[in-house]
Parts: structure tokens; sequence; C-alpha cells
């Protein structure tokens, strides 16, 4: 069983979107307030079919803000109030308890779902709230309804979809933890088995109370005694700890902590199918971040999703998993499922890639080396009079031979990219050719620019050229056996640095940088 997508309606930020999953792993990436979190919440919170988990959450803050807003604006009527529902559909499973047409979409399949909706029988309550002179929204006259398309309603105890959150947020809060190991708990034991433990565990109590503890309840007055608390919060799921070497895990560092309960949770995949991480990279050192990719590589047979800001995560768990999600309106996805199989595999392996900031970015600049990198910035306020952030241009440096890898990327999601790159002597074999179905507008959103003067063959020479006064100034004087131009070129980065902080006010940009400026920014 997995799930083939989820279907959303006024769930936070999502007034209505719906997104398809793989049977594998669903790497979620985008901006802050993208929505990354909130689609993991939403399985969570649909697989769990706990009520009192909404409850604590609060419809309030469930209930997407814009339609309150567009409401409470309106008329008020009752029968336009918003609704809130999360629908999982679900493949490769035959149950007669799931499969059925009450979902959005009316058709026949397999799936549960979670409505949050004002509540019909207390429709006189609701209307005496929007009618009043200071009113306001009736959240707590909405009635929170776990369902699966078949119409049979579940519940925490009678889960359809059994799941296991890591929210590496949370790591040492003590209620997620027990929420964890009572998840692990309940996957590693049968019901049967559970209820059998649970009855032994409270018989060990009692046998404490009347063995340990019979010798001073004698002491206390008659109908006095000591006993052990044996329900709520004292039960056996919320006494359970997990141990490593001996240890509780909660006595572990927070990166152990967060490489434990993967593992564990990867170990469980026939009981717990769907596993989601929440930023699986926070409080982990490099070498760990490898080794809990590597558990996951390893691991086929649990659905994952995981939302990240690392590009580890994102590339080396394969390019082609991952779901960009924008912060813009409408809510929007994007899946990189297309990508070519050689491109996803260059990426695995290539270091500093950079492809978070890259696919995230509305424009980009992809230059060939440091250099580059380091003069931009002063290159952009003399063009366009402000600094790269200010007009929101991201600038990465990338070896010229892979541009074209992130160029079949840009092609399909539609960034804007302007590649900055040297002729090497030869404009109409390294650029014209080269760039063959990028050169003359194959792509709205992709030009290359370099200089067509064969002399100019590389960007230290062209910022001499441009700035020949101020290079002789700079880097000609004690020269002995090396000429400025040399010079430079053999010390680009920090010739580039030393430009930037002496000269950076004054600098004349090359023309050809000067027009990938001004084209990108439009």
């Amino acid at each position: 069983m997995y799930i083939s997508k989820i279907k959303l309606q006024n769930f936070r930020r999502f007034r209505n979107i719906e997104i398809r999953f793989n049977r594998g792993r669903n790497i979620l990436v985008g901006d802050n307030e993208s929505g990354k979190s909130s689609i993991l919440q939403a399985i969570d919170l649909c697989s769990r079919g706990s009520r009192h988990r909404v409850e604590d959450i609060g419809v309030e803050t469930l209930l997407n803000v814009d339609a309150v807003r567009e409401f409470m604006a309106g008329d008020k009527r009752i029968e336009n109030l918003p609704k809130l529902y999360i629908e999982l559909y679900l493949s490769d499973i035959v149950d007669e308890g799931l499969e059925g047409n009450e979902n959005s979409e009316n058709v026949p399949a397999n799936g549960v779902r979670l409505a949050i909706e004002p509540d019909l029988s207390l429709s006189r309550q609701t209307l005496q709230v929007l009618q009043a002179q200071n009113s306001s929204f009736p959240f707590e006259f909405y009635s929170i309804i776990f369902s699966t398309f078949s119409g049979e309603s579940y519940n925490g105890y009678s889960k359809k979809v059994k799941t296991v959150m890591l929210d590496n947020s949370t790591i040492g809060n003590e209620y997620a933890l027990n929420e964890y190991i009572s998840t692990i708990y309940g996957a590693a034991l049968t019901q049967v088995e559970q209820l059998a433990t649970k009855h032994s565990y409270g018989n060990s109590k009692s046998g404490f109370k009347d063995g340990v503890l019979a010798p001073f309840n004698a002491k206390l007055p008659v109908g006095y005694s000591f006993s052990v608390k044996n329900t709520g919060k004292n039960c056996l799921e919320n006494d359970l700890t997990i141990e490593m070497g001996g240890v509780p895990i909660s006595e572990k560092g927070t990166g152990v902590q967060c490489a434990v309960k993967t593992q564990l949770a990867l170990s469980r995949a026939e009981e717990i199918p769907v596993i989601l991480l929440e930023e699986p990279e926070n409080h982990l050192s490099h070498l760990n971040m490898r080794k809990m990719i590597e558990d996951i590589e390893k691991s086929q047979r649990a659905q994952l999703f995981i939302s990240t800001h690392s590009d580890m995560i994102s590339t080396r768990l394969d390019l082609r998993n991952c779901i960009l999600m924008n912060s813009a309106e409408p809510a929007r996805t994007v899946s990189l499922g297309y990508v070519d199989g050689g491109t996803a595999n260059f990426f695995m392996k290539a270091p500093d890639n950079n492809m978070l900031q890259f696919v995230l970015a509305k424009k980009v600049i992809l230059v060939e080396g440091d250099a580059e990198f380091i003069l931009m910035d002063a290159f952009c306020k003399r063009v366009l009079n402000q600094t790269l952030a200010e007009r929101g241009i991201d600038v990465i440096a990338v070896d010229g031979k892979c541009f074209k890898r992130y160029l079949e990327i840009a092609r399909q999601i539609g960034v804007k990219v302007a590649v900055v790159t040297d002729n090497d002597k030869n404009y109409a074999e390294n650029i014209t050719n080269a760039y063959n179905g990028y050169m003359n507008n194959e792509y709205a959103n992709i030009k290359v620019f370099a200089d067509t003067d064969n002399e100019l063959y590389t960007f230290e020479v062209a910022v001499n050229k441009n700035n020949e006064a101020d290079c002789d100034e700079l880097f000609g004087a004690g020269r002995r056996t090396l000429s400025v131009i040399e010079y430079m070129l053999a010390n680009k980065a920090e010739v580039a640095y030393k430009l930037l902080t002496q000269k950076g006010e004054t600098i004349n940009v090359p023309q050809y940088i000067r027009e990938a400026l001004e084209w990108v920014n439009v």
C-alpha cells in the first residue's frame, strides 16, 4: 500500500491543490512558507484519525486564513461557510472498508478522508454568532470527521494507514518522543500482544503495591495506603522508552536521536509503510547525514516523505523524486520526475552543486568560477544601481562543462537563467555550436552570454581590457617575470577580491556581462 496522491481544500495555505506521489521517495523542497511542513502534517493528521490531535492544533490554525477572511467579508450565510478536507488516495491495496466514491471526485477509489466542516446540528447557535453585532468566525461550531472512501468512520484505534512522523524540530520534546515510541511499539506488537503486555504491566504494578509497599502501608492510619498510578499518563505506553546500548535515547544527543529514530522507523517498514521526515538534516553532522542517506537508500519497502533544505538529501536521493513547492499564490508544485537519468546521476555525484538554490530561484546567473562570483554584485550595482539581492538575482558558480546539466532543469521549471561564460578563443565553436538550441531564443527563460571578440577569450582578459589603468595600478608594480594579465590569470580569485575592495565602486563592466545583467533583470 502507498499514498498515490493527496487532495487538500482550505488546509493552511492551500485553497485547493492536488499532489501526486511516487511509490518510494518523495522529497519536498521549497522556500520558507511554501507548505512543505503542511503537506507532512496533512498526511499525519488524516492517517492518524485522532480528533484529540486536531483539537490540540486548533481548527482556527488549520482552516485557510483567506477562506475565513472572504467569508467574513461576504454575506455570512451558513451555507457559504468554508469547509476543509484532506484526502489520501491509496494504491496497491484491496480493502472493501477503504473503497468507495465518498470523496471529492465522486469516483471509486481506495482512501481516507479528514473533513472539518460546520456542524449542521448547531446551525442555530452558529447563526446567532454570525448575526451578532461584533460577529466572529464560528470555529467552535465545526465538526471533525474521519472517514474512508466507503463512508466508514475510523479513529486512532482503527487506523487505516499506518504512518510515523519524525520531526527533528521537536527533538527533546517529551510528548513527541512518547508519540514516536508508541508508534514503534504499536508496529512491533500485534493488538493481542499489546493487550497482554498492558495487562502484565498492570499486574506488576499491583504486585509492587502488595509486596514492596505493604510494610509501609502498615504505618499509615487505617483506611489509607500507598499505591501506584495505573491510568492516564502512567500507563504502559507513556512509561515505555527505547534504549541504545543500555542508555535511553532521550539521554542521547539530538543528532544521535535523529539518526536512531530514522533507523528504527526504516527497520519497521513492513508494519509502518509510510514514514514522514521533517528536515532530517537538522542536528546532523555532515558524516551522520551521509550515513542517514545511505540508510534511506537501502530501504526499498517504505514510502518516504521528506521535507528538506539540504542539497545533499535532494540530490543524493535522486532529483527525480523531488517535488518543488513555491511560496507564491496560488500555491503550486512541480515534479522533477522528468529529469534525464544522466543529469540526475550527475547531481548525485557532483559536490557542492547548489541545486536547491538553483531550482528555488526566480532569476539566476550561472558563472564559471570564483572570480566572476566575487565581482558580480559590484557589477550589478554598476549596471542596475542595486545589489543582486535587491534585484532578486542569484549567482551560482558552476564548472563551465556542467552548464547544460543546469539548463536541462531550467528549461522545464521556467527559472530565468543567464549563462556567463568564456569563449576560449573561438566564439563560433565554443558558444554558438556548443550551445546550439539555446542561442536563438529557443527558450524564453534561457540565454548564453560571452564576449564575441575571440581576443577577449576569458573573464580576466575582458576585465583587464575594460579596466586597464586600474589593473596596472593594482597589479603592475614590482612585476618582474609575469605581466599584469599573466598575474591576473594566475591569481584569479585574489585579483577579483582586490578589484572588489579597492575599485568596486568605479569598476567598468564588460559588455557581455552588462547585457546578461540587463536581460536577466527584466
